[in-house]
């Protein structure tokens, strides 16, 4: 969950950093260059919304997808299953909180 957060703050953050540069770079061109510039935001919005449409359909990174990996959770959220006589782990508590194996949530 964290990981996700912050992988949407980095790329928010990249998108901004590319459109003031963009803002930058309009600016020092000249007027004669309005076809290349319409051209080139064109471009970018397609990218735009590529990567918009990728965050929505909630694709994971290849880190999240390897085998064995677990999801963190928030503090008081259920962090395991108990099924029988097994415990299936949902998700990896938080620093200073452990995951209680009698209520099955982290504490």
């Amino acid at each position: 969950m964290a990981s996700s957060r912050l992988s949407i703050l980095c790329i928010g953050c990249s998108i901004l950093l590319l459109l003031g540069a963009c803002e930058e770079s309009t600016e020092i061109r000249g007027v004669g260059d309005a076809a290349d510039e319409s051209q080139e935001e064109k471009e970018m919005i397609e990218e735009l919304q590529e990567i918009l449409e990728k965050l929505r359909s909630g694709q994971l990174p290849p880190i999240e997808k390897k085998l064995g990996w677990v999801p963190s959770c928030d503090a008081g959220e259920r962090c395991a299953v108990r099924k029988g006589s097994r415990i299936g782990r949902l998700c990896n508590c938080p620093r200073r909180t452990s995951c209680n194996m009698y209520i099955l949530k982290c504490l």
